[in-house]
């Protein structure tokens, strides 16, 4: 994925790998980046944390911990209601793209 994507005040450039809150340059991490990417291009779907684990820390053992604080990390320049939390299962992006 290539093409820039708006979610109200929110836009991810996966090409740049740059992520604009009200057209300004966020401060992110890699790491939180490509968490984010991966939850943006899976957005119609719960991804499960052990997908998430496997695609942006690839042939790595890395505590479940290490996730949870890249998602605080988005919460917290997204807004608390931007990823969703579903017990059990993993993580869903819930902001809507702009058409």
């Amino acid at each position: 994925m290539s093409i820039p994507l708006r979610f109200g005040n929110v836009e991810v450039r996966p090409a740049t790998r740059e992520l604009l809150l009200d057209g300004i340059p966020a401060k992110l991490g890699a790491r939180a980046f490509d968490v984010l990417l991966v939850l943006v291009e899976r957005r119609d779907r719960v991804v499960g944390k052990s997908e998430l684990l496997e695609v942006v820390w690839p042939g790595m053992v890395v505590e479940e911990n290490n996730l949870q604080v890249q998602v605080s990390m988005l919460r917290k320049l997204l807004g608390p209601h931007a990823i969703a939390t579903i017990p059990g299962r993993g993580y869903r992006f819930t902001l809507r793209p702009e058409c």
